[in-house]
C-alpha cells in the first residue's frame, strides 16, 4: 500500500526483476506497477462522473423452473434501479433469444430520477420467462444503447456499466457472442452473474474477462437482491475517470504485454493505443476512492551491444490523469541489468512470484473444471490438488475455502486431496469464475533480495520442461518465470 496523500492524487511505484542473463533474454523484462488513487471523493474533486448503466435480466423459459429465480430476478432488478444515483443514464433489458427493451420502451437510455426509477420498477414487475438464451444479442443491444449515449442531449457518460444476469449459457448464434465481445471491449465494463445451476462458468468468466468486469455465481436465489445492490453501489462509487496507463519502450525494446493482475486479472495488451512517439496508452475504467490496482508490464529487449553489470533503462511507465484537480505521479523507469551467459538468470522477486502463482492457479482450476466436465475424475483431483498447494503458498484463505467445498484437503502444503463423493458442482464453477481475483502480497511475505555483497553465488538455471516454452528460470524456482507452469523436480517441490 502506498503512503497516503495530502490531497487528491494518483501514485505510482514499480517492483522489478532487473537482473537478466543475456542467454535468457527471451524471458523478457518484467515490472509490476502499483497504482493507487486516494482522496478522490466528490467533495475533493467536484461532482461525481456521469454514469450510464444497463441492466440485463435473463427472461428465458428456464427462469420459470423453479419460479423463485424469476421472482428473485424481478426483486433484484427493482433494487438495482432504485439504487441508481439520480442523473445516471440507464435502461433495463429483458434477455431471451433476443433482447427486448423493458424501460424505457424506446431504444435509448433514460435519466434516473424519482419518477423514472419508479416507472422502471413498475415495468420490471411484469417480466415473465419465455424463450431461449442469446447472450450475444443482449450484448449487442447494450452496446448500441451505451454507444448511442455519446450523442445524447445530456453529457456523455464517463463510466459505462453493464449488469448481466443469466441462468443458462449462450445457445443461439455463438458467432454473434464472439463478435460482440470484440465490439464491446473497451466501451463498457460488464459484471456477469449466474443464478440457478445451468450457467457455463467458463463462458461467464470469458465475458467478464474480456469486458474487464467480474463473474460470480449467486448460489441462493434469496441473495440476488443484495448482490445487485452491491454491484450498483460499486458502480455508483466510481469517482475518477480519464485515468490511463502509458508505457514507453525505448529504442531496442518493445512491449510484449500489459496485464492488470490485481484486484482482478485482465489482459490489456490489445486495448493499447499508440499516442506520441513510441508511447502506448492503456485506458482504465473509472476509479473509486482509495482503490489500488497492480499492472504487469513485460518488455522484450535486445542485449546485443549493451553494457553488462549495470542498470540500463529500456523504457518507462507513467499514469495520465485527465482531472486537473488530481495530482499525477512522476514516471517510473523500467530497468534491466544484463548479466553474461546463461548461468545468472533473474532472481524472481516476491511480487513477481506472487502474481505468477495466481496465473498458474487460474490455469489449473480451468483444467480441473474441464476434466470434471468430461468425467475424468482422477485428473480433476490432481489439478485441484495443485490448486490447493498454490492457494496455500499464496495464503489465500478465500480460495482455500472454495476448494474445500469440492475436495477434502489432507495436506494443503503438498496438495494432497480427496475429491468429495458428492458436492454441488456450482462450487467448482464458482471457483473458476473467482480464480482471477487476486490478493496483494502481504508485507510479512515480501522478502527483498540480499545486498550485493551477501548475495549467494547462483546455481545453474533450469530450463522449463514444457516443450512449448523451454525458458530459463532460477534453480530455486518452483514455477517457470515465463509460462508459469510448474518446474517438476524443483527444490522442495511437492506434487499432488
Amino acid at each position: 500500500m502506498t503512503d497516503a496523500q495530502d490531497g487528491p492524487a494518483v501514485t505510482l511505484t514499480i517492483s522489478q526483476d532487473r537482473e537478466l542473463a543475456v542467454g535468457a533474454a527471451e524471458s523478457g523484462v518484467h515490472g509490476f506497477l502499483n497504482v493507487r488513487a486516494g482522496g478522490i471523493g466528490p467533495a475533493a474533486i467536484g461532482a461525481a462522473p456521469a454514469a450510464a448503466e444497463v441492466i440485463v435480466i435473463d427472461c428465458s423459459g428456464s427462469m420459470a423452473s423453479p419460479g423463485s429465480k424469476i421472482t428473485a430476478a424481478r426483486e433484484a432488478g427493482t433494487a438495482a434501479v432504485l439504487a441508481l444515483r439520480d442523473g445516471t443514464r440507464f435502461a433495463v433489458v429483458a434477455g431471451t433469444d433476443r433482447a427486448r427493451m423493458v424501460y424505457p420502451p424506446e431504444g435509448r437510455l433514460e435519466t434516473a430520477d424519482h419518477d423514472t426509477k419508479a416507472q422502471a420498477a413498475d415495468q420490471i414487475r411484469y417480466l415473465y420467462p419465455n424463450g431461449g438464451t442469446a447472450i450475444g444479442a443482449w450484448l449487442r443491444l447494450a452496446r448500441r444503447l451505451l454507444a448511442a449515449d455519446d450523442g445524447a442531449p445530456a453529457p456523455a457518460a464517463d463510466f459505462r456499466h453493464l449488469l448481466l444476469l443469466t441462468d443458462g449459457w449462450n445457445m443461439n448464434q455463438p458467432e454473434l457472442l464472439a463478435s460482440e465481445l470484440d465490439a464491446c471491449r473497451g466501451l463498457f465494463v460488464c459484471d456477469a452473474r449466474g443464478i440457478g445451476d445451468a450457467w457455463n462458468a467458463l463462458e461467464l468468466k470469458e465475458i467478464a474477462d474480456r469486458l474487464h468486469g467480474t463473474a460470480k455465481a449467486v448460489l441462493h436465489d434469496a441473495d440476488l437482491r443484495a448482490e445487485f445492490e452491491e454491484m450498483v453501489r460499486a458502480s455508483m462509487a466510481r469517482t475518477l475517470s480519464g485515468v490511463a496507463l502509458r508505457v514507453t519502450p525505448l529504442p531496442g525494446s518493445v512491449i510484449r504485454f500489459v496485464k492488470q493482475v490485481h484486484p482482478v486479472e485482465h489482459d490489456l495488451t490489445d486495448s493499447g493505443r499508440p499516442t506520441t512517439g513510441r508511447t502506448v496508452e492503456y485506458p482504465t475504467p473509472a476509479w473509486q476512492d482509495d482503490e489500488e490496482r497492480v499492472y504487469h508490464v513485460c518488455l522484450d529487449a535486445d542485449p546485443a551491444g549493451r553494457p553488462r553489470h549495470e542498470d540500463l533503462q529500456i523504457g518507462y511507465a507513467q499514469v495520465a490523469v485527465a482531472s486537473d484537480r488530481v495530482a499525477a505521479p512522476e514516471p517510473v523507469p523500467i530497468l534491466v541489468h544484463w548479466l553474461p551467459g546463461d548461468a545468472h538468470p533473474t532472481r524472481v522477486s516476491a511480487v513477481s512470484e506472487h502474481f505468477t502463482l495466481y496465473g498458474e492457479f487460474g490455469r489449473v482450476v480451468a483444467d480441473a473444471y474441464d476434466a470434471h466436465q468430461s468425467g475424468d475424475l482422477p485428473a480433476a483431483r490432481d489439478r485441484l490438488g495443485a490448486a490447493v498447494r498454490i492457494a496455500h503458498r499464496l495464503a489465500d484463505a478465500e480460495k482455500l475455502r472454495l476448494l474445500a467445498e469440492v475436495v477434502e484437503i489432507v495436506d494443503a502444503a503438498t496438495g494432497r486431496v480427496r475429491l468429495r463423493q458428492a458436492f454441488d458442482r456450482r462450487h467448482l464453477g464458482q471457483l473458476v469464475m473467482l480464480s482471477s481475483r487476486t490478493t496483494l502480497l502481504s508485507e510479512d511475505r515480501s522478502e527483498p533480495p540480499p545486498p550485493d555483497g551477501d548475495r549467494p553465488e547462483p546455481a545453474e538455471p533450469r530450463r522449463c520442461p514444457h516443450a512449448d516454452c523451454t525458458a530459463l528460470s532460477p534453480a530455486y524456482a518452483r514455477f517457470c518465470v515465463r509460462c508459469g507452469q510448474p518446474m517438476t523436480g524443483g527444490p522442495d517441490q511437492e506434487q499432488p
